[in-house]
């Protein structure tokens, strides 16, 4: 049985450490240990963790060294004739690429030709501001940014690069927002749809989790620019929910499907922390209290979201029940905010109150389905999300309105030990699950 993808590494770590004690305790034969040792691969753990090291270590030291040569360059500019100038340039971005393809795929040094071809993609970015300089050449601002991204891009597809794809992420989000800005707003309008074609097939072909999530933050974050320069803070916030729902309905998808199914977690988590970014910031009363005109319908964040929760409707047979009470949270979510702010957009400051306590009663769903989740599936990481986010919220909401010292004291004594409480049951139900059940009496009272 090959090494499933989606399997953790805390989780083949914690394997490892328990096998010795069960071939012990005589629970597994020395041959069945064997088996789930090479069946999850733990012998390669170690391998793993220094890789990873290893690349974090030659990526700094790629960073480092690209911005070296870059200081160098410039610290004799004047003095270099233009042909010797453009030589140099030309001459470092050969050798960060070239230097980079040979170790990666000659020599087999993988992390760190990774690491030189990403410097030279950063040097990329650097030589064209300084031939701009050299021949004089006046332009908008982010024009450079869009130029880096089209060559980081092709990098990033001729390497199989997710390092350069990440680099196109930032930079053609700059120059995205420095074009739509300008003006362009309907030539921008395209810019979502043109980086998911040209980076989610790459993150598919190489298996990157964090391309694949950094694409679909870029494709929110875009869609929220252009929500924001067309109708303010609400439209923003209307774009940024149904990006949220849109990331969590291809988590599902994945995750039911079981196509590249390594994706579905990290994107699960993208989608729940965009929905609750959206439901904390729709939670303040200044949202509410201004009066805006907007100048169009924000028709396509409806239409995304009536898609989403269509396709999630249409999961609902395939999904277990814990996830079926997440999706009934975060459709509640989702109708309590973004019916509040479609129906302000058309009344103003009118009900601006009964808006205020739907976006705070979405936030707390939120937290809600956090803290089910994590019961459901025993994830104490979730679980104490779930419950910061709630502080979060309370302690907004005590600093936001003008109360007296005493009552916010009590109050957050109260939630404090409330919070505490709820932890202490929490952990109580994680060790009764872990136990038999005539074991779960001795176990309580040697907690308590």
């Amino acid at each position: 049985m090959a090494q499933d993808q989606n399997m953790s590494a805390k989780f083949r770590a914690a394997l490892k450490s328990e096998l010795p004690l069960w071939i012990e305790e005589g629970f597994l034969s020395a041959d069945h240990a064997k088996r789930l040792s090479e069946t999850y691969q733990l012998e390669q753990l170690t391998a793993e963790s220094s890789r990873l090291l290893s690349a974090v270590i030659f990526t700094i030291g790629g960073l480092l060294l690209g911005g070296g040569v870059i200081a160098f360059v410039a610290a004799n500019w004047d003095s270099l004739a233009t042909p010797l100038k453009l030589v140099l340039l030309f001459a470092t971005l050969l050798g960060f690429h070239l230097t980079g393809y040979w170790l990666w795929h000659i020599r087999g040094w993988t992390r760190l030709g990774h690491a030189l071809i990403f410097a030279g993609c950063l040097t990329f970015g650097a030589n064209i501001g300084l031939i701009a300089q050299i021949f004089n050449i006046r332009g908008d601002w982010y024009g450079m940014f869009g130029a880096w991204a089209l060559g980081s891009l092709a990098m990033a597809w001729a390497m199989r690069s997710w390092l350069a794809g990440l680099l196109v992420i930032f930079t053609s989000l700059l120059w995205f927002v420095g074009f739509q800005g300008d003006g362009h707003e309907l030539s921008a309008s395209a810019y979502p749809v043109a980086l998911a074609a040209a980076l989610i097939p790459l993150a598919c072909l190489i298996r990157s989790r964090l391309l694949y999530a950094g694409t679909l933050l870029g494709v929110i974050v875009s869609a929220g620019v252009l929500a924001g320069g067309d109708d303010g803070g609400r439209a923003w916030l209307l774009a940024i929910t149904a990006g949220g729902v849109f990331a969590w309905a291809v988590s599902e998808l994945h995750r039911v499907t079981g196509w590249h199914r390594e994706f579905a977690n990290l994107t699960a988590g993208l989608g729940l922390s965009t929905l609750a970014v959206a439901a904390y910031l729709g939670s303040f009363q200044w949202l509410w209290e201004t009066a805006r005109t907007p100048k169009s319908f924000p028709f396509f964040s409806s239409l995304l979201l009536g898609l989403c929760i269509a396709a999630l409707l249409w999961l609902w047979q395939a999904m277990t029940q814990a996830r079926r009470w997440l999706l009934m949270f975060v459709s509640a979510v989702t109708v309590l905010l973004c019916g509040s702010l479609l129906l302000a957009n058309w009344r103003g400051v009118a009900g601006a109150n009964l808006f205020i306590v739907a976006a705070n009663l979405a936030a707390l769903s939120l937290a809600a389905a956090l803290i089910g989740i994590s019961l459901a599936e025993e994830r104490r990481a979730v679980f104490w999300l779930g419950s910061l986010y709630v502080v979060l919220l309370i302690l907004s909401r005590f600093l936001e309105y003008e109360t007296s010292l005493l009552l916010k004291s009590a109050a957050f004594l109260a939630c404090g030990i409330a919070v505490i409480i709820a932890g202490i049951q929490y952990e109580k139900y994680l060790r009764r699950k872990s136990l038999p059940a005539d074991g779960d009496e001795r176990k309580e009272l040697a907690y308590e």
